[in-house]
């Protein structure tokens, strides 16, 4: 406004309205946009309903719909592999005075956990947020192990005579099947591509109503009667693997050992499921006779909570989760349970390793030349790659529940070819769409013969 003062004749000033330049300028250039806005939109919209992309992007989204409904067609189903196959577990001490270990099984998908389940509590708890200071100190968290791939074969692995030397390129590539990493790259751009054309779009809404994404799909993931047992098993199975997990090791000396450790831990643990002879009851009381109480603990607890992983009516708690830590860290700190009480020279050692060989649970030899590497699993965990031999998973107590589609070698998402295989897992939407094409072809093949 202008404040005009008093004229010639004595008039009384009054108040002018006056034109903010600055304003007018900033409205109308606001106006000038929106309809450039608008006129681009139209422009765009226009574009594509002529040259039918906009259609194609309907189409891709219609077909990614109806896969996905012909995929997952029961909408009440309930997604127990994707359950298992993204579950973690957690072991921490609230206090440093603590003797033992709480266990927290933590359930998640697309990387967000949703729900914990306490195994002592036995109930379902929201997730943490934020950073809890109880579970700070002495944590240990098993991250879930996706598997990556199945070799069915398996090989001698020659050492090389200097322990300063790693292993033969040949040799690393045949343990850890690193010529998959090769498929990384190409699912990783067919996951982009179906993202921009709309396909993975419309396969997520059609399975929508049978995701675990869904909040309604977990609640009634978690209202299935027992569905806590079979999760506290499962994440057993988790902890139980994980001292045979053989990360991407080259030195030789270091592989040698660490598999050395993995076939008494194996042995061991095959010998504490089926024990005809009751050979671990006889060799804690030895242990026990001869001072080792703390081996002979370890040992007796290691077996009990195998046998009880093995009834189905027997309820899990952290005492069975925290026996087999301590027995693997017994195992890996000492390489062998009997390093303090093994007999001295003589007829009766040469007797007590040869009873322990007949179980397959002598220490590995110092000079030990050749290691057989057989069937095994190639599977990821976080940002580490590597492979677990099938022994403990051939067993129904310590098979997890997403890996045995891999054994049985049936599930639809799964190839004889490893690289069909990597594949298809880490890129599932898809797999239907490959089976319509392979189908179609073998039947254009069979018509032209």
């Amino acid at each position: 406004m202008h404040l005009r003062g008093p004229g010639r004749s004595g008039a009384p000033c009054t108040l002018v309205p006056r034109t903010n330049i600055n304003g007018a300028r900033f409205v109308k250039k606001r106006r000038l946009r929106k309809t450039q806005l608008i006129q681009l939109a139209l422009r765009v919209a226009k574009f594509l309903l002529k040259s039918q992309l906009l259609t194609l992007l309907f189409a891709l989204c219609a077909l990614g719909f109806v896969v996905g409904k012909q995929v997952h067609p029961d909408p009440k189903a309930i997604p127990f592999e994707e359950l298992f196959e993204n579950l973690s577990v957690v072991s921490y001490r609230e206090t440093p005075s603590d003797s033992a270990a709480r266990f927290v099984v933590e359930l998640s998908t697309r990387g967000r956990v949703f729900r914990q389940y306490d195994i002592d509590e036995r109930r379902f708890e929201a997730p943490v947020r934020g950073h809890d200071y109880r579970r700070a100190i002495s944590i240990t968290r098993y991250l879930p192990l996706k598997v990556r791939g199945h070799v069915d074969r398996g090989f001698w692995l020659e050492l090389p005579d200097s322990s300063t030397h790693a292993l033969l390129p040949g040799q690393f590539d045949e343990l850890y099947q690193t010529t998959l990493d090769f498929v990384k790259p190409v699912s990783a751009a067919a996951v982009v591509l179906g993202t921009l054309s709309g396909y993975s779009m419309g396969y997520r809404i059609g399975t929508w109503s049978s995701s675990l994404s869904n909040p309604k799909v977990q609640e009634r993931v978690l209202a299935v009667p027992g569905i806590g047992r079979v999760i506290a098993r499962e994440a057993w199975r988790r902890v139980l693997l994980e001292p045979v997990v053989m990360a991407q090791e080259s030195d030789a000396a270091r592989f040698a050992s660490v598999r050395g450790t993995q076939r008494i831990y194996t042995n061991f643990f095959r010998l504490a499921l089926s024990d005809s002879n009751g050979f671990v009851t006889h060799e804690a009381a030895r242990l026990d006779s001869a001072g080792c109480t703390r081996e002979s603990r370890a040992m007796r607890s290691f077996a009990q909570a195998v046998q009880c992983a093995a009834q189905d009516t027997c309820d899990l708690s952290s005492a069975d989760f925290a026996a087999v830590e301590n027995w693997a860290n017994l195992l890996d700190r000492r390489g062998h349970w009997a390093y303090r009480s093994i007999p001295p020279r003589g007829e009766e050692r040469m007797r007590y390793l040869g009873t322990l060989a007949w179980y397959g649970v002598a220490p590995t030899e110092p000079d030990e030349q050749r290691i057989w590497v057989g069937r095994r699993f190639l599977v990821r965990y976080g940002d580490t790659e590597g492979f677990v031999a099938d022994e403990i998973p051939l067993t129904r107590i310590g098979c997890p529940i997403a890996w045995r589609d891999w054994l049985r070698g049936d599930s639809q998402y799964l190839g004889t070819n490893a690289w069909t295989a990597q594949f298809m897992r880490e890129s599932r939407q898809f797999a239907p769409v490959v089976q319509l094409g392979r189908g179609i072809a073998d039947k254009l093949r069979g018509g032209k013969d």
